[in-house]
């Protein structure tokens, strides 16, 4: 049988796997001494075996050898680090959530394209650091507890008003540290998410106008022992002070009083957990005035909670309205390290005001998605 004029055509040595991988290594860069410790072990197994790829492999050793030395010296220097920073950084800056239910309690956002009081649905939002200039602050999320058809709009956002002023609240124990641009702010489900299940609702401090400077949270947290006693307290006293009956005592004495015992009981516990905080030296005294001052009031509202006429009901009341210093909150305040700056005196005239003046809180516009 004759054969080809030029015999069989010789077999080309097969390429060491591990050359090929020192090569990628390297040029990656993402384990630099690998590449290295890949590329010695190919050159050893290229001269044993007699395979191909030895340029491969010293290609990938000198690179993992370039990449190491920068990466020591980067690191050394504080360069390397600094990089990273500012990538994870720009990364973080620039991340927009898929959708506003992506939000997260204590992320900070812009709304990309729309102004916070448009009206229009919002379906994504960017995240944005805390410590840099931003639009909101998501403060909690809940589930809506209706089951079964779509409840309607004016049903939806009814619940996420009242069920985020008690989020936003345990938030910001330290009200009068937030900013008076941030006001209470929503995101909750449309009839078109509803039919797909959507329940969430996303509370948030927002403002309209400047954007807000840092982030607004103060709760456990944030917060040390002392300051959380005594906020926690305060919030104890104004939320049930906050809810005074709409009718006035002639038209239903049975809940005025009834509101009136109940300021009694809050008060007499929060005065004891004034007497029994762990205040620090500096801020002892003036917890102790404090308490006095709850004291007072409780006893005030003892006689309004046994009234027989409005004359007396709103006698009693006023004077435990003034049983609250200002000056004495603010001393507690200072000793404590939280803000002391005042908001605003709100109220009407001829009503009597809220303890240190707090105003009632009032329901923000809630934005769907």
């Amino acid at each position: 049988m004759p054969y080809p004029p030029y015999g069989p055509e010789p077999q080309r040595p097969a390429t060491n796997g591990f050359a090929i991988s020192s090569l990628v290594t390297g040029i990656v860069c993402c384990l630099p001494p690998l590449g290295l410790v890949l590329g010695l072990i190919a050159l050893g197994q290229i001269r044993k075996r007699g395979e191909g790829g030895r340029g491969l492999a010293v290609a990938g050793s000198v690179l993992s050898v370039i990449s190491t030395i920068l990466m020591t010296v980067g690191f050394a220097t504080g360069t390397a680090r600094e990089a990273w920073d500012g990538f994870r950084e720009a990364a973080r800056e620039g991340a927009v959530a898929e959708s506003t239910f992506d939000l997260r309690t204590g992320q900070c956002f812009d709304t990309p394209g729309r102004g916070l009081e448009d009206e229009e649905e919002a379906v994504s939002v960017r995240i944005v650091d805390c410590d840099s200039p931003h639009e909101g602050e998501v403060t909690g999320t809940f589930t809506l507890g209706a089951s079964g058809g779509w409840p309607g709009r004016k049903a939806v956002e009814a619940e996420a008003e009242r069920r985020c002023e008690d989020v936003s609240s345990g938030y910001t124990l330290d009200w009068w540290a937030v900013p008076p641009t941030a006001e209470p702010y929503y995101y909750a489900p449309t009839r078109d998410g509803w039919r797909f299940g959507d329940r969430g609702v996303t509370c948030a401090l927002a403002s309209d106008g400047p954007k807000l400077e840092s982030s607004v949270r103060s709760d456990r947290t944030t917060l040390d022992p002392a300051q959380l006693v005594y906020l926690e307290g305060e919030l104890a006293v104004d939320t049930v002070w906050w809810e005074e009956p709409e009718e006035l005592f002639e038209d239903d004495p049975e809940a005025n009083r009834a509101w009136a015992e109940r300021m009694v009981r809050t008060l007499s516990t929060e005065a004891r957990e004034l007497r029994s905080g762990p205040w620090p030296a500096s801020a002892l005294r003036h917890a102790l005035a404090r308490a006095e001052e709850y004291d007072t009031a409780r006893r005030h509202f003892g006689r309004a909670a046994a009234a027989r006429d409005e004359q007396g009901f709103w006698d009693a009341t006023s004077e435990a309205a003034d049983a609250f210093r200002q000056e004495t909150e603010i001393a507690v305040r200072s000793a404590l390290g939280l803000a002391t700056d005042p908001p605003a005196e709100p109220g009407e005239p001829g009503e009597p005001a809220k303890p240190d003046g707090r105003e009632e809180p009032l329901p923000g516009g809630g934005t769907t998605v």
